[in-house]
């Protein structure tokens, strides 16, 4: 009964009933034809109970060893059902019919259950049910009756005379069901121990349905006790029920496992095996059970069940094996195991599809062009495979078979998919895939290409310096080449005014992607306030901007140039390259000065002087570009080696070869330049030679020299008067 109502409980979860309705289903439960209450017939009497609804109907009943076979037959021959109900059953002859009857309005469905020569062992509930809903549930989707079928010569109602009685330690009562055909019997309860009494306890109550309930402390003093057996008399005489025996039990179910635990396949022919195996208490009883598709399977000339127990340190493995062989594509469908302790239900269900033969079916997953990204981690060609047994693998790139060759190795291939790492452009072809069955001479292939689409990458973002000192007046042209794939539809330009992007206003790239496959050079500054470029909105004046693809290097790149008429002012420009996959930007520092290439010399008053003349060198450096400004006159002997060939002089070790000389630092606002002027007055014949000025770069720190030579001319004496 625990179980019972534990079932009882669950299927409430997922039903209601309201109003008689059966929420989920739409329907009123069955009705039965019997009076309310308990139905009492006496032995060899016939039982007719009619049952009608709105669904599908069937029956249930107490007596086990009535053939279910025989009644299964009963109900498919619908002709000979519907003559045999008119034929009178032979008085005292032991027969259980369900049959067909009319049914009535709201109630199409009627089936009659006919019991004929009833006996004591016939008592017990009678349930009507829709035989197409699992859940059994009485007052929802079932009716039943409970019948008394009175035998004064078998007032117990007895189907074996030996059963056990589970016990375990967490039961409070104890359940003795000496059930009874005579509803009215008086029943006592005996002990089986030596000697033979009398169970007497306040607490001990009885139910002509269910048997005796123990209280369990009645018994836990008593640890000789055997079990019990019910006595009564009728008629002046005396009967007894079975025995039932005690046995102690753990209740514990820990853990089941139904192995294969993946859904299993097999070919018809072959045998099928599942296992399904249960972690219990010491000493508990586990009950199994198989089921088809929610029906009980049954043990026949293909269907085998082996039950095992294996004792181990902390519990013990109790195994049920189910075996059909051969099996046959009938035998597709849900397994489920269920396994049972006293207090306790577990159950895991497997899906087993036997095929008629072996067969291999290929089909597209994302059709026959596929679409990755260079750079990506990883990517998987896939496609859709159902195959059995499982086939051969092979992969092929443009005809060639994937293998462990070093130019394959960053794919591998597992259950049929190709996994490529770190995608680059090179990966981009024509892909097969090769399922094989060479036992049964089965081969299919499929054909997908791989396009690997390229963010955009500017060309002279890698191979130019972001920031080049220009002209003031000068013509000027600025070129961006990009190259992606899909070949960049768009570049587009913008500007913004020289100045700085603000504080941490910087970025790596402007996407992941846009980094993938290469370095960048610099950060990127975030700059606000870009302008769009034309040639009327542009602080130096544009005379054109122009974008057209061409065949760059033995690749499409889409190239835009902008021609500047006149350099007159420092601005800051952008290109940006796009297309589906990604973006990328180049920035441009386009400053303008009056100094050419930044820096340079000027000698003052004449480039060739007069000995004794005032000489002035200025180097003049562009502030944005350079700093740290110092003049050095370069030792003679450093110019050429021992035999008299020519050196070359690097600016980084100029310290090593020249003399250090100091000059006149100053300022230049209108042409934001550094000036070092060198002062050599009444200059000398022997101050004739080279003059470095050595700068460093802002941005690189790297050492800069403009070397510059000065002649002295000697002086000449005044020609003589005559």
């Amino acid at each position: 009964m625990k179980r019972d109502f534990t079932f009882f409980c669950r299927i409430w979860i997922g039903i209601a009933c309201v109003s008689g309705l059966v929420i989920g289903y739409s329907m009123s439960p069955p009705t039965l034809d019997s009076p309310t209450g308990d139905l009492v017939i006496n032995a060899n009497d016939t039982l007719t109970i009619t049952c009608r609804g709105q669904r599908t109907l069937d029956w249930a009943w107490p007596e086990r060893s009535l053939s279910r076979q025989e009644v299964a037959v009963e109900r498919h021959e619908v002709a000979e059902r519907q003559e045999r109900s008119q034929v009178a059953e032979l008085p005292g002859q032991r027969a259980l019919w369900v049959k067909d009857c009319q049914g009535e309005p709201g109630r199409p469905y009627c089936k009659t259950l006919q019991l004929t020569g009833a006996c004591g062992n016939d008592t017990g509930h009678y349930r009507c049910f829709y035989r197409d809903i699992k859940a059994i549930i009485d007052g929802t989707t079932a009716a039943s009756v409970y019948v008394f079928v009175r035998d004064v010569e078998h007032p117990f109602v007895r189907w074996t005379e030996l059963s056990t009685i589970f016990v375990t330690r967490s039961a409070s009562h104890i359940e003795v069901p000496c059930l009874v055909s005579v509803p009215d019997l008086n029943v006592t309860l005996y002990l089986m121990e030596q000697p033979q009494v009398p169970l007497v306890d306040k607490d001990l109550s009885w139910s002509n349905k269910q048997g005796w309930s123990v209280p369990s402390q009645a018994v836990q003093s008593r640890p000789y006790l055997l079990g019990f057996m019910c006595y009564a008399t009728l008629l002046n005489r005396e009967f007894w029920s079975g025995l039932y025996l005690l046995h102690h039990a753990g209740s514990m179910l820990y853990d089941l496992k139904l192995f294969p635990e993946k859904s299993v396949e097999l070919m018809a022919g072959e045998t099928l095996t599942l296992n399904c195996t249960a972690w219990v208490e010491h000493n508990t009883g586990v009950n199994f059970l198989w089921l088809y598709q929610g029906r009980e399977i049954k043990i026949n000339r293909t269907v085998s069940i082996q039950p095992d127990r294996t004792p181990l340190q902390h519990s013990t493995e109790a195994s049920n094996v189910l075996t059909i062989h051969p099996a046959d594509t009938s035998n597709t469908g849900s397994y489920t195991c269920r396994a049972s302790s006293v207090e306790k239900s577990l159950q895991l269900s497997t899906q087993v599809i036997v095929h008629e033969k072996p067969f291999i079916s290929l089909y597209y997953k994302d059709g026959p062009v596929v679409e990755a990204t260079a750079g990506q981690k990883t990517f998987q060609l896939s496609v859709k495979v159902s195959a059995y047994p499982a086939p051969e693998t092979q992969w092929f790139k443009d005809g060639k078979l994937i293998n462990k060759r070093p130019e394959f190795n960053r794919m591998k291939y597992q259950h049929h998919a190709l996994e490529i790492k770190e995608v680059c452009q090179q990966d981009a072809g024509n892909y097969t895939i090769v399922l094989k069955n060479s036992a049964a001479l089965l081969e299919e292939r499929l054909s997908l290409t791989l396009v690997v689409n390229v963010p955009p990458q500017i060309y002279e973002k890698e191979t130019s310096a972001p920031t080049n000192p220009y002209r003031r007046g000068s013509r000027q042209t600025l070129t961006c080449t990009a190259f992606g794939i899909p070949t960049p539809t768009v570049i587009t330009w913008h500007w913004r005014p020289w100045g700085p992007c603000g504080p941490n206003r910087t970025r790596r790239s402007l996407s992941p992607r846009a980094e993938m496959g290469r370095q960048r050079r610099d950060p990127i500054p975030e700059c606000q306030n870009w302008q769009e470029m034309d040639s009327e909105n542009a602080v130096n004046t544009i005379e054109s901007i122009e974008t057209w693809t061409e065949l760059v290097d033995e690749r499409n790149k889409t190239v835009s140039k902008v021609e500047i008429q006149n350099a007159s002012e420092s601005t800051m420009y952008k290109c940006s390259a796009y297309n589906k996959v990604g973006k990328d930007e180049r920035l441009i520092y386009f400053y303008v000065t009056t100094i050419p290439e930044g820096f340079g010399i000027d000698v003052q008053p004449v480039e060739e002087p007069l000995e004794q003349d005032l000489v002035k060198l200025k180097c003049s450096a562009d502030n944005y570009t350079y700093e740290s400004l110092q003049w050095y006159r370069l030792d003679p002997r450093a110019l050429q080696d021992e035999a008299g060939k020519p050196l070359f002089l690097d600016c980084r070790s100029l310290h090593l070869y020249a003399v250090r000389l100091e000059g006149q630092l100053s300022f230049e606002p209108g042409s934001n330049s550094w000036v070092l002027e060198l002062s050599i007055p009444n200059i000398q014949l022997h101050q004739e030679g080279n003059y470095v000025c050595e700068v460093q770069n802002r941005r690189t720190g790297e050492k800069q020299c403009h070397r510059k030579y000065i002649p002295v001319r000697a002086l000449e004496p005044p020609p003589l008067q005559i």
